[in-house]
């Protein structure tokens, strides 16, 4: 017996391009090629030092955040001259 998933207003079925009307929302399942994600929110993240902007699954957020802190530190580090790779 297959049991069936009845979205509503709480559901994307979106698999990309998502934008602020889906904030909040969940993604019922998205495959990707690192594994399989279920019931993943849609949410809307800024960077705090350079205010670029993402919306998507918490996921990538996460990368995205991640990402964007990782450059900053770099950026900050060169801007004092360092040249070992470490931020302070």
């Amino acid at each position: 017996m297959t049991e069936k998933i009845v979205l509503d207003d709480d559901f994307t079925e979106k698999m990309s391009d998502w934008d602020e009307s889906d904030v909040g929302k969940r993604i019922v399942k998205r495959v990707t090629p690192n594994g399989t994600y279920f019931n993943e929110i849609i949410v809307h993240v800024f960077c705090q030092f350079c205010a670029s902007e993402f919306i998507g699954p918490a996921r990538e957020a996460g990368g995205f955040l991640g990402g964007h802190e990782c450059f900053h530190a770099w950026e900050v580090s060169q801007a004092i001259g360092r040249e070992d790779g470490l931020v302070e």
